[in-house]
C-alpha cells in the first residue's frame, strides 16, 4: 500500500548542464502531474510525463525541473550600421544648432535596440543531456515512491485497526439479531392481540402475519452484504498496486449497508452499536481518502 503524499530530490550534472528534479505529491483522485520546465527545454516534458506516469497512478504531482548551463553562452553582436549613421548625423545636426550636447557613446547604444541588438546562442538539447536528466528524475521517483510506501505503511495498520474494530461490531450484530428478531415477534403478538382482543382470529393467520412482518423487519441480508464487504475489504489490504479508489468504494458501501442497519433495526443496543460502526466507517473512508 501506497499513500499519495512524498517528497523526492535528486541533483546531478555533465560538463554542460547541472539539473535538478524535485517532486512533491499530494492527494487528488486522479493521476494529475505538472511538470514546471523552461520553455528552452520544453522538448523533455514528453518523456519525462512517461516516466513518472510508470510508477504513479493518483494524486498530484508537482514536477520542478531545475537547468542550470555550465560555462558562458556565445553571444552575437549585430549593430544596424544605417541606422546608426543615420542617427549620428542627426545628432551632429542638433549639436550644431545648439540643441543638444556631446556626441553618441556605447551606453547611448546600448540602450537603442534599433541600433544595437544580442543574440545568444539557442540552448541545446543532446542524447547525453536527456540521459542526465532522466537519471536524475529516475532517482527522484524512486525516493518519492519510497517516501509513499513509508506513509503507506501507516495507513495500513490504520486502515486493519479500523476495519478490526467494525468486524468485532459486525459480530456483535449477528448475535443481537436473534434477539432483536424475538423482540420484535413478541412485540408485534402483543399489539395484534390488543387490537382484536374480544375477535375471533384463526392463530395460524395470526402466526402467518407475523412472521411476514418480522420478515421484513430483519436485517440477515443487510449483516450477509456488511460482512461480504468487509471480507473484501480485508482481502484488498494485502494486495499491492493502486487500491485507494476500491477501498474507497467499499467504505461507501459498508457505510449504506449500516445505515439500512440502522434504519430497519428496532433494538437499543443495536442501534448503539450501528451508530459506533458509523462512526468507525467515517474514520476509515477519511484514512481512505489517502491511499493511491
Amino acid at each position: 500500500m501506497r499513500s499519495m503524499t512524498g517528497f523526492g530530490r535528486a541533483a546531478g550534472e555533465n560538463d554542460r548542464y547541472s539539473l535538478i528534479v524535485s517532486l512533491r505529491g499530494v492527494n487528488h483522485r486522479y493521476l494529475d502531474l505538472k511538470i514546471r520546465l523552461e520553455e528552452a527545454y520544453i522538448s523533455a516534458e514528453g518523456s519525462l510525463r512517461k516516466l513518472f506516469g510508470k510508477d504513479l497512478f493518483r494524486g498530484r504531482v508537482d514536477a520542478r525541473i531545475e537547468i542550470r548551463r555550465l560555462g558562458e553562452r556565445k553571444v552575437k553582436v549585430h549593430v544596424q550600421e544605417t541606422v546608426l549613421k543615420a542617427l549620428q548625423l542627426e545628432v551632429r545636426r542638433l549639436e550644431k544648432a545648439g540643441l543638444v550636447d556631446g556626441r553618441l557613446t556605447a551606453a547611448d547604444l546600448l540602450r537603442l535596440p534599433e541600433v544595437l541588438r544580442l543574440e545568444s546562442e539557442p540552448e541545446t538539447w543532446n542524447e547525453g543531456d536527456r540521459a542526465l536528466l532522466a537519471e536524475v528524475a529516475q532517482e527522484a521517483l524512486e525516493q518519492l515512491v519510497e517516501a509513499r510506501k513509508r506513509e503507506g505503511q501507516r495507513l495500513l495498520e490504520l486502515l486493519g485497526s479500523r476495519l478490526g474494530l467494525l468486524e468485532s461490531l459486525a459480530g456483535g450484530f449477528e448475535a443481537q439479531r436473534g434477539e432483536a428478531t424475538q423482540a420484535i415477534r413478541q412485540g408485534l403478538v402483543r399489539r395484534l392481540e390488543d387490537l382484536l382482543s374480544g375477535s375471533k382470529i384463526d392463530p395460524e393467520r395470526l402466526e402467518a402475519e407475523v412472521a411476514i412482518l418480522v420478515e421484513r423487519s430483519d436485517v440477515q441480508e443487510e449483516l450477509d452484504r456488511l460482512g461480504a464487504h468487509l471480507g473484501h475489504f480485508r482481502t484488498l489490504l494485502s494486495e499491492p498496486g493502486s487500491l485507494g479508489k476500491r477501498l474507497d468504494f467499499l467504505a461507501q458501501e459498508i457505510l449504506r449497508e449500516l445505515n439500512t442497519l440502522g434504519a430497519k433495526c428496532r433494538n437499543a443496543t443495536m442501534v448503539q452499536s450501528v451508530l459506533e460502526a458509523k462512526a468507525i466507517c467515517e474514520q476509515l473512508r477519511e484514512q481512505v481518502q489517502n491511499v493511491e
